[in-house]
């Protein structure tokens, strides 16, 4: 399966990935734009069928367990924006919940600075 990452300068970058969830891919961060520290230790991406990252991992089974951990939260096959104005959506949970229950690291600014 492909997700197209949308990078800075509007740019898109297609990317191999699984959807373990539906809505949610796993993928490898691409080697174009990892940068030192955390890319190097997790180069595995969870992210949203709209190319947004979510959360970054170590392993691609680390990711993958992940989706299945937040699977319950939202339905993830809505577009971005309806999950952004979605005011049911429990984003402090969903935080809470991969920081209790995962390895990764949250890549906060994908909901915030999206638009």
């Amino acid at each position: 399966m492909t997700l197209t990452l949308h990078i800075a300068g509007g740019t898109s970058l297609p990317v191999s990935s699984t959807e373990p969830v539906p809505g949610l891919h796993v993928y490898e961060q691409p080697e174009r734009l990892r940068e030192p520290g955390d890319d190097a230790t997790h180069p595995w991406r969870l992210g949203h069928h709209s190319g947004l990252p979510l959360a970054a991992f170590p392993s691609q089974g680390d990711a993958t367990r992940a989706a299945h951990e937040v699977a319950d939260f939202t339905g993830w096959t809505r577009s971005a924006d309806v999950l952004r104005a979605d005011r049911e959506f429990d984003l402090t949970g969903y935080y809470d919940r991969l920081m209790e229950r995962t390895n990764g690291l949250i890549i906060a600014r994908s909901w915030k600075e999206a638009a």
